[in-house]
């Protein structure tokens, strides 16, 4: 006999049971729950303790970012929500001009493990007008702490002779920071043999259009040797400002001694203007100037600029044959034009002689390096090497460069590149004379630069009187 207590409890014995069936049923079971062991939930716990079940949300109704990531797929999360804040990104101009086989779109970017030493022996091959192809070797060394930093060591050794028998021996090293102060110390030698050393007269700027420029009649026979120590005190220093690099004035002192050996042939020019004169010299200089340096790099740079203007007194009391003086001044600037590789790159140099100065500094521009000038590889590209020589001379010259190609060779970086360039270019003996004969030549020409501290280049440059072909290292300012 069922009691009416008996059947109230089996009533709600099966309510209970109803009511588990049905929340079992719209709770979904976990993917993993089969596989995965249990270890106890709130539900069970509520069970055990008698604690309050909690509330189940569906991942739905949380914010995007409270939700793993991966964890709901796409589309699942409520476009209506709070978008999770990115970091801003750079919009990148002249995209177009990265080529897809350059391993960065810049060519300042810091790479990961880059060892900070570069060494880079090659064989030699050089040309140039009046030279003729020279065969020989060199190596390069280069070390700078990260990507982008100065070199704190560059150092180069060259040993060459060209088929005209000409020779060029030397050594060149630049150490930075060297005190922890920022200074600059240089130190280089050189030995050069030059039987065919061109000579066109001082001051010449008849047209010599349609004349064999290389015959003997304009060429001498020169030996020199010497060396040059200089150092550079840090002054003032200028912050970077945005993208624009910082920027270092410094005092410049340096000691330079030169030998040279002038032989000049039969029925030569120079023989012809000078039939008595002892063209033999002794060049000992004390060099004082200023410099500022403001560019992103020294190898090839993109942005920023170089002066240097320095005096030069040579005498007695310096070693020297004659006493004479040199004012120089060079002012180089690159800008870069919406992309850092097209860069546009300008140089102004204005050389002054004084006193009996010798030969050789009548076709030279002075400067931190004394170059050739006017006419040759630094200065004047189209016109035959020191084509224009004299007590004043004056030189402009403006190089667009396009280094569109970036390539990776095993662990080194070559960059490849193009160029157009116009030189401009006056000399006469009296300030007066100067702006009276304009001499203009320009060109075009490949640029290859390796692991971003050594530039080779091929330069094809053209005057009204002869074009010249220069294969040769090192920017041409």
């Amino acid at each position: 006999m069922v009691t009416p207590l008996a059947t109230a409890l089996l009533a709600l014995t099966c309510l209970a049971a109803r009511s588990s069936a049905s929340t079992s049923a719209q709770e979904p079971v976990p993917k993993d729950s089969e596989s995965e062991p249990s270890t106890g939930t709130l539900r069970e716990d509520a069970a055990a303790g008698g604690a309050p079940e909690p509330t189940t949300v569906p991942k739905a109704a949380l914010p995007a970012a409270a939700v793993p990531e991966g964890s709901v797929p796409a589309g699942a999360i409520n476009p209506a929500g709070p978008a999770p804040t990115l970091p801003p990104r750079e919009r990148v101009r002249w995209g177009w001009l990265t080529h897809p086989l350059s391993p960065t779109p810049s060519q300042y970017q810091v790479r990961k493990g880059q060892s900070p030493h570069r060494v880079l022996p090659l064989p030699s091959v050089r040309a140039q007008p009046g030279v003729g192809l020279m065969l020989g070797a060199n190596i390069s060394y280069a070390y700078r702490r990260k990507e982008g930093d100065p070199n704190r060591i560059y150092m180069i050794f060259e040993s060459r002779v060209s088929l005209k028998k000409v020779q060029d021996h030397s050594f060149f090293i630049r150490l930075r920071d060297l005190l922890r102060r920022e200074e600059v110390f240089e130190f280089g030698v050189l030995g050069y043999v030059d039987p065919v050393f061109p000579y066109f007269g001082i001051g010449n700027n008849n047209n010599l259009e349609g004349i064999d420029l290389q015959a003997r009649y304009y060429q001498t026979h020169l030996n020199t040797v010497g060396g040059a120590l200089t150092y550079q005190h840090p002054l003032w220093r200028l912050p970077a400002l945005g993208d624009k690099p910082p920027g270092l004035l410094r005092s410049y002192v340096g000691l330079a001694y030169y030998v040279d050996r002038v032989k000049p042939y039969d029925n030569s020019l120079l023989l012809a203007e000078h039939p008595a004169a002892d063209l033999d010299a002794r060049r000992g200089l004390i060099r004082l100037g200023l410099t500022w340096d403001r560019r992103d790099n020294e190898w090839s740079p993109g942005k920023g600029s170089l002066f240097d203007v320095i005096v030069d007194n040579a005498g007695p009391w310096t070693g020297s044959t004659d006493a004479w003086g040199r004012f120089s001044a060079n002012f180089r600037t690159y800008w870069t034009l919406g992309v850092d590789k097209l860069v546009l790159a300008h140089r102004l140099s204005f050389d002054a002689l004084w006193g009996d100065a010798p030969l050789v500094p009548l076709g030279e521009f002075g400067g931190l390096l004394p170059t050739d000038g006017l006419g040759g590889a630094a200065a004047g590209r189209g016109w035959m090497r020191r084509r224009y020589i004299g007590r004043l001379k004056a030189f402009g010259s403006l190089e667009l460069r396009f280094e569109p190609l970036e390539l990776k060779v095993r662990r080194h970086t070559l960059g490849i590149g193009l160029k157009g360039f116009v030189d401009l270019g006056v000399v006469a003996d009296r300030m007066q004379d100067l702006p009276k004969h304009w001499h203009v030549s320009g060109g075009t020409g490949l640029q290859v630069i390796w692991d971003r501290f050594a530039v080779l280049r091929l330069d094809a440059g053209f005057s009204r009187e002869s074009f010249g072909i220069y294969f040769i290292n090192e920017h041409a300012f």
